[in-house]
């Protein structure tokens, strides 16, 4: 891959995580709180692609200062890292969502927590473009590569 081909795939790779960002926080805004704005879902899905970044770099300073060497299964190590901190993230984030609307009928905490797990998964899912067009897939990423969050 030369530099024009990377910078464009990594430009789509964060255009498709604002996407699903914002259409499942317009979604769960819709859910969890019977609010309806497309408007609010996409000011959501931006603060949690800045979440993402934050808790990116995060991992890439922690990571780096553990000198950590990418294992033989990264795609497990990828799972064992990115899971507990996507966790962290949309949970974060639905706080964000409830504060927002505190007049609203709360969400039971199944619905919250099926939310939060649909949201890693999402964010696991919008990670594929990337990882697939790598030259040597989730090898690049781990454990401290790139800002997957």
């Amino acid at each position: 891959m030369n530099g024009v081909d990377s910078r464009l795939i990594f430009f789509f790779y964060v255009l498709v995580k604002y996407a699903a960002y914002t259409l499942w926080c317009y979604f769960g805004m819709r859910w969890l709180t019977q609010k309806d704005s497309f408007r609010a879902g996409m000011g959501l899905g931006f603060l949690r692609l800045l979440l993402g970044a934050f808790f990116g770099v995060g991992i890439f300073i922690v990571g780096g200062m553990l000198h950590l060497e990418v294992p033989t299964h990264p795609v497990l190590m990828y799972f064992s890292i990115y899971a507990p901190v996507r966790y962290v993230e949309w949970t974060i984030l639905l706080l964000v969502l409830r504060a927002g609307y505190t007049s609203s009928v709360p969400a039971g905490l199944g619905k919250r927590q099926a939310w939060i797990l649909g949201g890693i998964l999402i964010s696991h899912v919008a990670d594929l473009p990337l990882i697939l067009t790598s030259s040597h897939g989730t090898k690049d990423f781990l454990p401290v590569g790139r800002f997957l969050c």
